[in-house]
């Protein structure tokens, strides 16, 4: 008794199922004297094994014993009638199917199922026993109490582990969230998403299919495991594998997710199985699910994971919180495209009121001095001033226009302009006022980069020139601008330096853009001399 409660005792304490798995048959081959000992984990039906923690048995044997039993024989009598059993021969009963190859010989035979409120979670099963040609029935009592407080351990276990994952899943939302709110693209969020339901769900891959204008679902990230590492797939815009016919949409419409275990050829299930191992590479038969991503009345798309065809607990076991973690994530997507259509309404409606305002009162109080210094020089005396009012004259009209087209392109929409020209247009700007024309070094693709990372790389440059022109009096400038796994920007000039430990607020916002996108800013020394400014993110492509 007093061995057996100290085994209560080392079995409940610890929370990892893991170790509290390997403790409970580790405490059941001590307490009866057995040479082996086994804990056989049921599969969600309850018909076969789908884990099976072993003591006795070295890694090199079980090695070349191959494959794990999954309950038939001997073993599969707990699981057709659960309640213990004591034999003296294995061989001797008739639902023996024998040993494999190199599997260590085995006579005598105790187990007993472990039950979770008066559910069969798995069965105990202890051989040969030590010093004697069988097991006693006080072995029996002994092992069905274990069995007991081992029930108990294992519910307070995953009780933990649930609890662990939920957090992480609820992590994992507030990341995918946080990336939609704090970007204008929805690329690294799109990432995020199938990242997460993968690596969470245990599963082998997931794919985030989304619906585009035409109201098809257009695939917009897969990610896939290799390894012991997870690859993504982003797929660019207008060239989406597409996931189209009845069977995608009826699952849309019904709005509750499907899961689909090696679906029979023929079916509604077997379609989306088609498609699904076509466009990510799934192997056939492997166990996916699929789940809308509908929040209120809205329809975003689908997320489809798919795990291992051995994979027997993860994908019922990961079902409700993939579920939820869907719901989670479309309504995050669809409030952040809420939040940029209001936020492009605002541009809209400020827009409107800059070119009013400009029109009514900027442009009216430039033609009016235009006419009073028209008047001036007619009455002029001097026929230099004369020529100073008439070109100031041209100067307000040509002045006049540009606000003009200013306001027109306010509302015009803007005409396709690649980064390249863009950087192109902003060093050709500041060549007048710095004396010289910088030099501009591209490297790598721009035209991947996603609209909020395009926007900073603009402003970088635009603020590295500025401080240049205003500050480095210097000859020579270079912006070179690098796209590979990550943007790099360095604008170096020759001039004569610039206080590093100053703060200005330009440099503030770099710094502050650099922060948001998980980069780096910095300002150095140039060699030999001047100034050098460093701006380094990861890359968020289109």
């Amino acid at each position: 008794m007093s061995d057996l409660l100290e085994a209560v005792v080392a079995v409940s304490a610890d929370l990892d199922l893991t170790d509290v798995l390997s403790r409970i048959v580790g405490s059941a081959v001590s307490l009866v004297g057995a040479s082996y000992g086994a804990l056989g984990v049921l599969s969600p039906g309850g018909e076969h094994l789908v884990e099976f923690i072993t003591r006795g048995i070295s890694a090199a044997e079980r090695e070349e014993i191959g494959e794990l039993p999954r309950g038939h024989g001997v073993l599969g009598l707990l699981i057709r009638d659960p309640r213990p059993r004591r034999l003296k021969d294995i061989a001797a009963h008739p639902d023996s199917f024998g040993f494999p190859p190199n599997h260590p010989p085995m006579r005598s035979f105790l187990g007993t199922p472990i039950r979770i409120r008066d559910k069969v979670y798995g069965n105990l099963y202890l051989a040969e026993k030590q010093g004697a040609d069988e097991f006693t029935a006080e072995d029996e009592e002994i092992l069905v109490a274990l069995a007991a407080a081992a029930g108990v351990a294992i519910d307070n276990a995953r009780l933990y582990d649930d609890g662990r994952r939920q957090r992480a899943w609820i992590e994992a939302v507030g990341e995918v969230a946080q990336s939609l709110l704090e970007r204008e693209d929805e690329q690294a969020a799109i990432r995020l998403m199938t990242e997460h339901a993968c690596r969470l769900s245990l599963g082998s891959h997931a794919v985030l299919a989304l619906q585009d204008e035409a109201d098809d679902l257009g695939v917009r990230a897969i990610c896939r495991v290799d390894g012991e590492e997870l690859v993504h797939e982003m797929v660019p815009p207008g060239q989406h594998a597409h996931l189209d016919g009845l069977r995608w949409a009826r699952t849309r419409r019904v709005r509750t997710p499907a899961l689909e275990v090696a679906p029979s050829s023929g079916s509604a299930a077997a379609g989306i199985e088609v498609d699904v191992v076509r466009v990510a590479g799934v192997a056939p038969g492997s166990p996916m699910a699929v789940f809308p991503l509908s929040p209120g009345r809205g329809d975003l798309g689908v997320l489809v994971v798919a795990w291992d065809a051995e994979a027997d607990l993860e994908p019922t076991h990961a079902l409700p919180a993939l579920t939820e973690y869907a719901q989670q994530v479309g309504l995050a997507l669809l409030a952040s495209r809420a939040q940029r259509g209001r936020s492009r309404m605002a541009l809209v409606d400020d827009r409107d009121r800059i070119a009013r305002d400009m029109h009514d009162r900027v442009i009216q109080r430039l033609f009016a001095t235009g006419l009073s210094l028209q008047s001036a020089s007619r009455i002029a005396q001097h026929p230099t001033v004369r020529v100073r009012l008439d070109e100031a004259v041209d100067d307000l009209d040509t002045a006049i226009k540009e606000i003009r087209q200013a306001i027109f392109e306010l509302h015009a929409p803007r005409r396709d302009v690649t980064a390249a020209e863009e950087l192109a247009d902003i060093v050709a700007t500041f060549s007048s006022g710095l004396g010289f024309e910088p030099d501009l070094v591209l490297r790598g693709d721009l035209s991947e980069l996603g609209p909020s990372t395009r926007s900073d790389v603009l402003a970088v440059v635009s603020e590295g020139l500025s401080n240049i022109s205003r500050h480095a009096h210097a000859s020579r400038a270079q912006v070179e601008v690098v796209v590979d796994d990550h943007l790099s920007i360095d604008i170096a000039d020759d001039g004569v330096g610039m206080d590093t430990h100053q703060p200005r607020s330009g440099l503030v916002n770099l710094h502050d853009r650099a922060t948001t996108a998980r980069g780096s800013f910095g300002i150095t020394q140039n060699v030999p001399t001047g100034t050098l400014l460093r701006w380094r993110v990861p890359v968020v492509v289109t």
